[in-house]
């Protein structure tokens, strides 16, 4: 700042700190550096601001601002960087569904087929006048064979519904997977989903900790 000739008051001011004053003279062209020590409002300590008053009409100054000798620095709680999601329960759940689907869909065929060759086996029966409960003996073998075929039919259709009721759980938990929200900060809680697969359905268990 420049400033008249004379006395000027020279004072420093802080929200935090006691405000600080002084009065210097500065002749015509001369300079005039003032140090002004601030106490802390609130706790021990000062800091030093620095005001340079030049003579001859005009006043620079400058004040700074820095750590309080003395005083303990207070320590930044580092934050932890958001977890990273790992892609690899992704691609294996994935890979999963998929298996369950193709076995899901090769069962529906078996099944299918199966349940065709037993169909063939009782028209050959009625064809043939003929009847399962207390057959002839020319017609034991085919009414074995429709017993087995509707069997193995039951069997490939129950194990087709597990595949794809194993596939959807599989690939719900994938996409769960992916789209639940990354943690962020120390692992207070957690939360896994696992496929449920059982004979004739499926479903998603959810175990979580909080």
């Amino acid at each position: 700042m420049f400033v008249d000739p004379g006395e000027h008051r020279v004072e420093a001011m802080h929200l935090d700190y006691e405000p600080a004053s002084q009065t210097v003279s500065v002749g015509k062209g001369g300079t005039a550096e003032v140090e002004l020590a601030m106490a802390l409002a609130k706790s021990e300590g000062s800091r030093a601001a620095g005001t340079t008053a030049e003579g001859g009409g005009s006043v620079t100054g400058a004040g700074s601002v820095g750590p309080v000798a003395g005083q303990p620095a207070v320590p930044v709680e580092p934050q932890p960087p958001p977890e990273k999601r790992s892609w690899v329960p992704v691609i294996a759940l994935g890979a999963a569904s998929a298996v369950g689907l193709g076995v899901g869909i090769g069962m529906t065929v078996l099944s299918r087929n199966a349940r065709s060759d037993a169909e063939g086996y009782r028209e050959q029966i009625r064809q043939a006048n003929g009847r399962c409960i207390e057959p002839p003996s020319e017609l034991i073998d085919t009414c074995r064979d429709v017993e087995n075929e509707a069997g193995r039919a039951a069997r490939f259709g129950t194990v087709s519904v597990v595949g794809h009721a194993a596939s959807g759980v599989l690939a719900a938990a994938a996409v769960t997977y992916a789209l639940w929200p990354r943690r962020s900060g120390p692992a207070t809680h957690g939360v896994r989903v696992l496929p449920q697969p059982n004979v004739g359905g499926g479903g998603v268990v959810v175990v979580g900790a909080w």
